[in-house]
């Protein structure tokens, strides 16, 4: 932000004009709540906003305590300033010229206004209603930020292919989540725990919710014991009592290891099993064999360390076991992650406090738009996956795209704040992918990897220009408001107003004939699903409260099953699951150990895995100055006594291969790393984007093949085996 408009006069009198405006920060899916502080029209200050639960507690008992000690922000959600000011945003829609597609080709755009790239984007869509082919198009976005918007759009225009981030995120853990307890997303009441044992999850780092790493430190201030369970001393391990490298893939090894010592040892929960679950007597039947010292042999910790581990759980209560995306990433996930949820149900540590909490976040009013779902089946196939997350399959939907083998053609694809060329396995299948589709629309801040495969581009807002309600992330119904801090500094529609518009432009009509959003806009949206919840209120309403949030006054509810069903299939906690429902997979029944698909061999004899960095969403903010100081680069990292039996040195340059891609690397040597396993942080190695993120790194996708978790669909980003060379 420098230049002739920001030149001060010294001798003329400054007047300053300031305001304070609540929203919720969008540099990740967290929602943290934010306070912008506004001088003469300039976004001036991020701090945080300390009425949002999101970045103070995960449980209402926890608010008055963490309160007082102000709110907490992610290096992300400060960096919102240089998102919204970064000079390489796009300003004006492009409509690309060069009807080639690929890595390198020029797409020699040309500035548009936004009436025509409307109508062309109105044009391509119109002739798939004229062909009665509505499920020619797909959609692809980012989770919340149009999520509700764009399935109306959907069922309106007629297609059933509205896709979202989370099946290449959580999906995994959802699914799992679900099966044994009956919610998608339950939450840790860390704070309050005594024993706190992670698998594959690195919450110091991979910040989701900005408050997770205070809760848990406070949790070990207030004398609990964290243990991690990582092929990686991660920044979470550096904090934790105990760490386990493990080898990847074999958690769910570990945690039925576990089961079988609490279940023999008789320190389970007998009365809490007996009322509330079912299947035990299957399940303790089923790990009678897995012993510690088949464990062993499986996931490289020793017998007398399960032991422990399993004994330590049981004997201090409350203990939460969560996993994250660690193990879910990979294709043997979903039974990973069930036998890790189970040891909660082992010991009775389900929804009370310092347990694993049954979080259900408000629900908002439903959809003012009348308009069934269409009767068309799915592109990405997702009804083959009995536990797939209503987001989709990307990887099953780009897989078809490339190889042309899909239940139907597509033709048509509105991507949106989403860059799949980086973030689905197999990127050089994906750029196939996408090249196959006749006509692509992406809407961006950015010329991503994904936007230069466009045909229109127009230019997305931050979300500090744009309008939302943020509900999820803690164990308290609450609901917050975003609202823009600028005016979308080019012009913009917002990206729920561009949906909006199409739908009027293309005549889009409700089940009684209706053009609803002739009517309406997006504001009136929203103040209707607000209305329509727990909360009650309008949209103005909620803009007047303190620090723009409504907050459930109803105190942490525990032990909810008690009074509210148990939702899952049998009504109670499930160790076994239907027998007559998954018949065609009996390997999920019980939460089976399988060997993972793709394993080390002669030829690609290192795992490879990534994580993510504290400084970075995904692919997305490489771009971003402020971060970029903070970490504009990845390397591969390596043990030291691996690589020095390879005769490597730390920081050579090497080349890094798997049957699907090769690429040049940096490789640096960390005593950090399991020494079967190579490592890097994710979201680096872009062409596109700006000058800070352009050639910087490498990009792991690169390497991957088409694999996801065999019953939810997740995509399997640490499912990769590679073998290194010196370049």
């Amino acid at each position: 932000m420098v230049g002739k408009n920001l030149t001060v006069n010294a001798n003329e009198p400054q007047i300053i004009e300031e305001k304070q405006v609540a929203t919720c920060c969008h540099m990740c899916g967290g929602g943290t709540g934010v306070i912008a502080t506004v001088r003469n029209g300039v976004v001036a200050g991020l701090e945080p906003n300390v009425h949002n639960p999101i970045g103070v507690c995960n449980v209402a008992d926890s608010y008055e305590n963490n309160s007082q000690y102000g709110g907490a922000m992610c290096p992300k959600g400060l960096s919102g300033i240089m998102a919204l000011y970064d000079p390489d945003r796009i300003t004006k829609p492009l409509m690309r010229t060069n009807p080639e597609k690929g890595i390198g080709v020029d797409p020699k755009w040309r500035e548009i206004s936004w009436d025509e790239a409307l109508s062309e984007i109105t044009t391509e869509l119109r002739k798939l209603l004229e062909d009665e082919r509505p499920e020619a198009l797909i959609t692809v976005s980012e989770n919340s930020l149009v999520t509700d918007i764009q399935k109306d759009f959907c069922k309106l225009f007629g297609t059933p292919n509205a896709g979202f981030h989370t099946n290449i995120c959580s999906a995994t853990r959802k699914g799992a989540a679900k099966a044994v307890l009956g919610v998608d997303e339950p939450l840790g009441d860390y704070q309050n725990s005594k024993y706190m044992l992670l698998f594959g999850w690195n919450p110091l780092s991979a910040v989701k919710w900005s408050h997770l790493p205070q809760i848990i430190l406070n949790g070990k201030q207030n004398g609990a014991k964290l243990v991690v369970i990582d092929p990686r001393y991660s920044e979470t391990a550096a904090k934790a009592d105990v760490w386990h490298p493990i080898t990847p893939g074999t958690d769910g090894a570990l945690a039925l290891a576990m089961a079988h010592v609490i279940i023999n040892a008789k320190i389970y929960d007998e009365e809490f099993i007996n009322n509330w679950t079912t299947g035990f007597s299957e399940y303790q039947k089923y790990v009678q064999d897995k012993t510690p010292e088949w464990a062993e042999k499986i996931c490289g910790v020793s017998a007398n360390d399960i032991r422990k581990l399993a004994i330590d759980f049981a004997s201090n209560q409350p203990a939460i076991a969560d996993a994250w995306i660690g193990p879910g990433q990979q294709s043997n996930g979903f039974n990973a992650i069930r036998a890790v949820f189970l040891l909660n149900v082992l010991v009775g540590s389900v929804d009370k406090k310092g347990g694993m909490l049954l979080t259900k976040e408000l629900q908002l009013g439903p959809s003012m738009i009348n308009k069934s779902s269409s009767n068309i089946k799915r592109y990405d196939q997702l009804e083959k996956y009995p536990f797939g997350h209503k987001s989709g399959v990307y990887v099953e939907t780009f897989r078809q795209l490339a190889q042309q083998n899909g239940p139907y053609p597509v033709d048509a694809a509105i991507i949106t704040m989403s860059n799949p060329v980086l973030s689905v396995p197999n990127t050089l299948q994906v750029i196939e992918g996408l090249k196959r589709l006749k006509f692509i629309t992406v809407i961006d801040n950015y010329l991503s990897e994904t936007a230069l495969m466009a045909d229109i581009v127009l230019p997305g807002t931050t979300y500090l220009e744009r309008f939302g309600l943020v509900t999820r992330g803690i164990h308290w119904q609450y609901v917050a408001l975003r609202q823009p801090v600028k005016q979308p500094l080019y012009g913009q529609l917002s990206e729920s107003d561009i949906f909006i518009e199409l739908a009027k432009r293309l005549h889009l009509r409700d089940d009684n004939g209706n053009l609803p959003f002739e009517e309406i806009g997006y504001l009136q949206y929203l103040d209707y699903r607000l209305r329509g919840s727990i909360a009650n209120i309008s949209l103005e309403e909620l803009q007047e409260l303190p620090g723009a949030v409504w907050r459930s006054e109803q105190e942490t509810p525990y032990r909810q099953y008690v009074t509210e069903p148990i939702q899952t299939e049998s009504g109670k906690f499930q160790f076994v699951l239907d027998k007559e429902k998954y018949a065609e997979m009996p390997h999920i029944l019980l939460p089976e150990y399988h060997r993972r698909i793709w394993e080390p061999d002669d030829k690609y004899p290192f795992y490879l895995l990534s994580w993510k960095h504290v400084t970075h969403t995904h692919s997305r903010t490489q771009n971003n100055p402020y971060l970029s100081e903070l970490k504009d680069y990845n390397h591969l990292y390596i043990n030291p006594d691996t690589g020095k039996s390879m005769g490597f040195e730390d920081g050579d340059e090497v080349r890094v291969t798997s049957p699907y891609g090769s690429l040049r690397a940096n490789l640096k040597f960390s005593a950090s790393m399991h020494p079967k396993v190579v490592g890097t942080d994710w979201g680096f190695g872009h062409w596109g984007f700006g000058d800070y993120a352009k050639g910087k790194g490498f990009a792991v996708n690169k390497l991957n093949d088409f694999i996801v978790d065999q019953v939810t669909g997740q995509a399997a980003h640490k499912e990769i085996c590679v073998k290194i060379e010196r370049f």
